[in-house]
């Protein structure tokens, strides 16, 4: 029993300490780097939700509704951060299109998230153990791993029109933040919070490198 609590006393150090450094690392990119609407809204996102867990993690009792905030903030905003980011990338290099002109990578985002949103919302109305909650859950999982995939796939674009090595960097991060590195929890004495929060850490970086690569290339031609 000792060891447990010293284990959730440890845990919690250590949460309350990498989001700490994801709040300087989001404020300073707040402060130097948010110079679009799209940049102001990602990197706010991320400051928020490290204040948010900051306050959760050194919380003696955190409320229910306050774990809730941070459990469904530490889920989807490492992706929506993400596309808030490759709308920066846009607004540098211009937007994007699909099926031949048709549709505009916004049209595409609206309605993936749109999809996130009305899941969300009805399961929130039924029973999460019924049988129709649980198929909602997986419909919503299934949806969120499709904005992934966009994600990855529209970096690897922007990526490989002028060999943005950075965003090309960010695409392998968020393969590998989605896919693969929760199986350390697995082998390490590592929780699945810890792992997520580092990923939104090393994102925040490849992020205002990809955006400052892309500008500058912009800016050389």
């Amino acid at each position: 029993m000792a060891s447990n609590a010293a284990g959730t006393v440890s845990s919690k150090l250590s949460l309350g300490l990498l989001n700490f450094i994801l709040a300087v690392i989001s404020g300073w990119a707040l402060k130097h780097y948010s110079i679009e609407r799209h940049a102001l809204a990602g990197y706010g996102l991320f400051f928020a939700h490290s204040v948010l867990c900051i306050l959760r993690y050194t919380h003696p009792n955190p409320g229910q509704v306050q774990r809730r905030i941070c459990e469904q903030s530490l889920r989807y905003s490492p992706a929506i951060f993400v596309t808030l980011i490759i709308g920066q990338m846009q607004s540098i290099s211009g937007e994007l299109e699909f099926f031949a002109g048709i549709a505009k990578w916004r049209h595409i985002v609206l309605t993936l998230y749109g999809g996130v949103l009305v899941l969300s919302g009805i399961r929130r109305c039924l029973s999460e153990k019924s049988s129709l909650g649980q198929l909602l859950g997986k419909l919503l999982r299934l949806n969120h791993t499709v904005c992934v995939l966009w994600n990855i796939y529209c970096l690897w674009r922007i990526a490989v029109l002028d060999e943005h090595w950075w965003s090309l960097g960010l695409a392998l991060l968020v393969l590998l933040n989605h896919f693969v590195l929760w199986r350390l929890t697995l082998r390490f004495n590592i929780s699945t919070l810890e792992v997520d929060t580092v990923g939104m850490c090393f994102s925040l970086i490849f992020a205002i490198n990809a955006s400052q690569e892309l500008m500058e290339n912009t800016a050389g031609r």
